[in-house]
């Protein structure tokens, strides 16, 4: 299972809204459309359409959503699939349980679902594919997970940054890619986010302790993800050589899972008791519950929000009445995005000086 799961902590169904209690809510801003029941959602596009997986009778499969309904990507011959992102072109990559029992990464495109044939056939997982159809993940080899890149059906290993170890999560227009790679083998924690360019893996450091995992990467080369803190792990975002802790909602933990290209990040958090997870939107440099800014009379708990489009739509996964599932975030009519927290962030740092300041959870 590729890593990019271990991101998505999904509450239960009769979770609590505790830290909503003590919270004042702010005037809604979104409006709610619900995916069928059982889906888990990933990435969204800026048209709106979402990718992520469905619960069937024969297991879970991955699913393309638009405003027209819900499509099932099928598998590659065994009884599961999933995917993970979709670009503006409406291709989605993931990937599929194969007949023999392994995985393999592929592409979904024109109703057709096609084995990337990584390395030529390696066990993969595709993690993220951008406008010009250039695919990232992971993939064994050497008996280890590797990071790689596929473009035009050529697999390219993007190295390490020292172990033998290396996930992909992300990547951009300008074939950016992002993710986490092992120092070296002594500790399965001690690892770092990279930025890949140009054949180069760089470290991105870590906010102190000694992991930290890029998870997702924007047309600007603005960098999210997460990393070890003071005993507990926070989102980050990173540019131009800072790596900015984004805080929590109260509790121990937070994890970025998209940024927009206007800096706008969305993840999910703890609460205060370290109970249960929320979602939150963090733009403007302020980390705030996306509880907050729904009406609280639909009856929805959100617990991840995963991917967040150009627009400001948000996808999300989300309970009510026992049933949990896929939603839509839309901006209410008059609303508009936040500006770009990332160069809020920056215009403060610069007065002090520019360094270099140097998951986690299963899905339910």
């Amino acid at each position: 299972m590729p890593l990019r799961h271990f991101l998505l902590p999904l509450a239960l169904a009769g979770a609590s809204v505790g830290l909503l209690s003590t919270a004042a809510l702010a005037a809604p801003r979104y409006t709610i459309t619900a995916l069928p029941a059982n889906t888990t959602p990933a990435g969204i596009n800026n048209a709106g359409q979402i990718v992520g997986d469905i619960g069937t009778g024969g297991g879970r499969r991955g699913f393309l959503w638009s405003s027209g309904g819900l499509v099932e990507l099928g598998t590659l011959g065994g009884s599961d699939s999933t995917a993970l992102a979709i670009n503006a072109g409406g291709q989605a990559v993931g990937y599929s349980g194969i007949a023999s029992g392994d995985s393999r990464a592929f592409v979904y495109a024109g109703g057709v679902l096609t084995d990337l044939n990584v390395f030529g056939g390696a066990i993969s997982f595709g993690t993220a594919i951008n406008n010009s159809g250039q695919v990232a993940g992971q993939y064994l080899g050497g008996g280890t997970f590797r990071a790689f890149t596929q473009n035009g059906g050529v697999s390219t290993d993007l190295g390490t940054l020292g172990g033998s170890f290396a996930y992909a999560a992300g990547i951009n227009s300008r074939g950016q890619i992002v993710g986490g790679s092992a120092l070296d083998d002594t500790s399965p924690f001690l690892s770092h986010a990279f930025l890949y360019q140009d054949g180069v893996m760089t470290d991105l450091g870590t906010l102190g302790g000694s992991f930290s995992l890029a998870t997702a990467i924007n047309d600007h080369g603005q960098v999210v993800g997460n990393a070890w803190v003071d005993g507990s792990e926070h989102a980050f975002m990173y540019a131009d050589g800072i790596m900015v802790d984004l805080g929590t909602l109260g509790g121990r933990r937070s994890f970025a899972n998209a940024i927009n290209a206007s800096g706008v990040v969305v993840g999910n958090a703890n609460d205060s008791e370290d109970f249960d997870y929320f979602a939150f939107i963090y733009e403007a440099g302020i980390m705030t519950n996306l509880n907050s800014l729904i009406d609280p009379a639909l009856g929805w708990t959100l617990h991840s929000a995963t991917g967040v489009n150009d627009s400001g739509q948000i996808a999300a996964y989300g309970c009510r009445d026992g049933e949990c599932g896929a939603l839509l975030l839309d901006l209410l009519v008059g609303q508009v995005p936040e500006p770009g927290s990332m160069a809020l962030v920056l215009s403060g740092l610069a007065l002090i000086g520019r360094r270099r300041a140097s998951a986690a959870y299963r899905r339910a």
